[in-house]
């Protein structure tokens, strides 16, 4: 996985982050996000590091979200080892973040006349038998 999309998915794990309806698996995809970022701070000389900004963000503030964002870049693009670790997240992450932000809008509407079973759904694991 590229920088771009690592980034990509740093912000959709602030969106999963956020509220009420956040679940696990996203609250714990940030929090490792952020935990990454603390890592790397602490062997950094870094300002904006050393006073907690970037390590507490609120994911539901899109501009600490940002700013967050924009560092993660800032320092991948300077450190290889970083980079590599960013990608790292993502790839762990990856799965679980794209399957809460995808939609699926089932519709059976219209005129439409059916003659048998319909089967909407999202996420199905295993098979499905209609009997």
């Amino acid at each position: 996985m590229d920088v771009a999309a690592a980034l990509t998915l740093a912000g959709t794990a602030a969106a999963a982050a956020t509220g009420g309806a956040a679940s696990a698996a996203g609250q714990s995809a940030w929090e490792s996000l952020l935990s990454l970022v603390r890592r790397v701070g602490g062997r950094r000389a870094d300002g904006e590091l050393q006073d907690g900004r970037l390590t507490a963000v609120d994911p539901a503030d899109g501009e600490q979200v940002r700013a967050l964002t924009g560092w993660l870049g800032e320092q991948a693009r300077a450190d290889e080892e970083f980079a590599a670790l960013l990608c790292g997240w993502a790839e762990r992450h990856a799965p679980v973040l794209r399957a809460e932000h995808s939609e699926v809008h089932n519709t059976v509407s219209g005129s439409a006349h059916i003659n048998g079973t319909v089967v909407q759904a999202r996420d199905i694991n295993g098979g499905i038998n209609l009997g």
